[in-house]
């Protein structure tokens, strides 16, 4: 999915701004809270994490650190 494309669909469908964002990929056994996004400008992509310290993007030199709750 692109932002473009996430952006339609929160206007299509007149999502409020403060809408929470929680994942669930299945590890889980329900919906987690989304606590950091990353930003890879090489392939232009952004990762949304669980848990503080995720040291996949965080030791990266590749990755920037766009956003951790509680920071």
């Amino acid at each position: 999915m692109t932002v473009e494309i996430f952006k339609h669909i929160l206007k299509e469908n007149n999502i409020p701004n403060d809408a929470r964002l929680m994942s669930n990929s299945g590890w889980e056994c329900n919906a987690t809270d989304m606590d950091g996004v990353y930003y890879h400008r090489k392939t232009n992509t952004i990762v949304f994490t669980q848990g503080f310290g995720n040291l996949d993007y965080e030791d990266s030199n590749e990755w920037e650190k766009l956003y951790q709750a509680g920071v």
